[in-house]
């Protein structure tokens, strides 16, 4: 095993020798340089501590903004990371620099720094075409800590230019049939340094490393390594995005850790006619950017999932691994009908999400077996008429003391199949009320058969009433009786956003951004 790695830090090479598994790459900054020595001062809530990762995702190449305080360092071994700092002594005419030459954002130095780290990457994310996305990229930053209208009037100037830019270029690609690789940003239509180093970027390979303390990191590149890796060390802790994990010192860590980052398998997401199939290690911005436009319901809970820097590292199979009872994502792919396929040395199986999970947040995994992909079926209309169902209406609602970055006191996970408009078959799930997500199987069996209409919603409330038990938690009874009411109202929510069969995407009862008019594109080509 080796006892040193490299990675690129601003642009330059940077070795790492016999540094603590443990290490946060925050840490590891704070002792580099006096520039960086804020960055010791790390809170994920408060105060996150943003950089910026070079990443190739499949064929696909990517600025990711992440949390430094968040990423053990052999995470990054021939990764590339971009500080604020970095950014902006390396090319300072690049656009978001000069953009931030003015002032007004009401904020520190430090918060100023996240606020350039997500504009950098919002200017070179080809999929930030409108103003009402701008929530989604800044969503880091809490508006009490800094001037909203200052951070979206120098958003909109840089994510203006960008989409000029990739509008002007895709344009001169057509000729060549090349226009799609700009759109989808396999090509580099900036040429300036960070993107010139960003498509450099290695393909992810396997690593066996070793501190100074006898502490071991593996990175396999295969499915077949990692089921030998858990099963050589039982006692390893595996490790994705590493959202999840807690960054304690001594004993509560573990002395392995086997890493999912190079596994291409588990790094994958298949799209089939009938359903797609994501790999466990997929980071959740990525699967929104990629199934988000056909299932709008799992990017509408990513909105509510944290910050994107967490969720540009947090990864599907990690958040059900989790077993978190106020998890948000559960709930959702139980109303989607999601399979878990699971896989071990002695074989592969795989059931519902919704027969994951047991009592007192225990899983179904077995000793050495690891999740290799969720299986969520698409409700396209070929895939619905082989089962003779007219169709299928999905949505999710979570409810929290603010909008982001908070434990939500319930979110829930609702679907329902028609044939014509008589319900089939019904799902309703709820999570965050008790120690383990809650089905209410007498409110689906009650709709069974029904017309889907104000009065069979009407009708089901008390079944839903009288089948949920939430027990009074810290958070005292107060909070129980508010989650208890939340059942009934959210159901009640669900029905006046599809009020008919015919209506596959909500009605929208109010729709608002802090940031910016939803609808409205960043650059309006219709002139050109």
């Amino acid at each position: 095993m080796q006892s040193w790695f490299n990675f690129e830090l601003d642009g330059e090479t940077c070795r790492v020798e016999r540094e603590s598994t443990r290490t946060t790459l925050a840490q590891f900054l704070a002792r580099l340089a006096p520039c960086f020595s804020h960055f010791l001062a790390h809170d994920a809530f408060v105060s996150p501590r943003l950089v910026v990762m070079g990443t190739k995702e499949n064929d696909c190449y990517r600025f990711r903004v992440v949390d430094a305080g968040l990423l053990l360092m052999p995470m990054v071994a021939d990764r590339q990371i971009w500080t604020p700092e970095g950014i902006r002594t390396s090319e300072p005419e690049h656009p978001v620099n000069l953009a931030f030459l003015g002032g007004g954002y009401e904020c520190s130095r430090e918060r100023l720094d996240n606020i350039i780290a997500l504009t950098f990457e919002g200017y070179y994310r080809s999929d930030l075409r409108r103003q009402g996305q701008m929530y989604d990229q800044f969503d880091a930053i809490t508006t009490r800590t800094a001037n909203p209208e200052a951070i979206r009037e120098t958003a909109l100037q840089v994510f203006a230019s960008t989409e000029q830019l990739r509008f002007e270029t895709a344009r001169r690609a057509e000729r060549s049939g090349e226009e799609r690789s700009v759109w989808t940003g396999k090509k580099d239509i900036f040429g300036d340094r960070f993107t010139r180093h960003l498509f450099r970027q290695p393909d992810r390979r396997s690593l066996q490393y070793v501190d100074g303390e006898k502490h071991r990191f593996f990175r396999p590149d295969t499915l077949v390594d990692l089921l030998r890796l858990r099963r050589d060390y039982p006692g390893a802790g595996l490790i994705a995005g590493a959202t999840g994990q807690p960054h304690h010192t001594g004993d509560a860590m573990p002395v392995e850790w086997i890493s999912l980052d190079a596994i291409n398998e588990l790094n994958l997401i298949e799209t089939k006619e009938e359903e797609w199939i994501i790999g466990a290690a997929v980071n959740l911005t990525q699967i929104s950017e990629q199934i988000g436009r056909e299932c709008r319901v799992f990017t509408k809970i990513l909105r509510r999932f944290a910050s994107r820097p967490v969720r540009n590292r947090a990864t599907l199979g990690g958040s059900l691994a989790s077993a978190s009872p106020s998890g948000q994502i559960a709930p959702l792919l139980i109303a989607l009908n999601a399979r878990i396929q699971l896989a071990s040395s002695d074989g592969e199986r795989e059931m519902p999400v919704a027969q994951f999970y047991s009592e007192g947040g225990v899983t179904a995994l077995r000793s050495g077996e690891v999740i290799r992909a969720v299986v969520i079926p698409r409700a396209t209309e070929s895939a619905l008429s082989a089962r003779g169902i007219t169709t299928r209406i999905c949505d999710v609602y979570s409810v929290g003391p603010r909008r982001a970055n908070c434990i939500p006191y319930m979110t829930a996970g609702f679907a329902l199949e028609l044939r014509n408009r008589k319900i089939t078959k019904a799902w309703i799930t709820y999570g965050g009320i008790e120690k383990v997500l809650l089905r209410a199987q007498e409110a689906e069996d009650f709709l069974l058969g029904r017309i889907w209409d104000e009065e069979t919603m009407i009708e089901t409330l008390p079944v839903l009433h009288r089948s949920i038990e939430i027990s009074p938690d810290e958070s005292g009874e107060m909070i129980a009786a508010y989650r208890k009411q939340l059942t009934g109202t959210l159901f009640q929510k669900f029905y006046y956003q599809h009020p008919s069969h015919n209506d596959i995407h909500p009605q929208d009862l109010a729709a608002i951004s802090e940031l910016g008019r939803l609808d409205d594109p960043f650059h309006d080509s219709s002139h050109f």
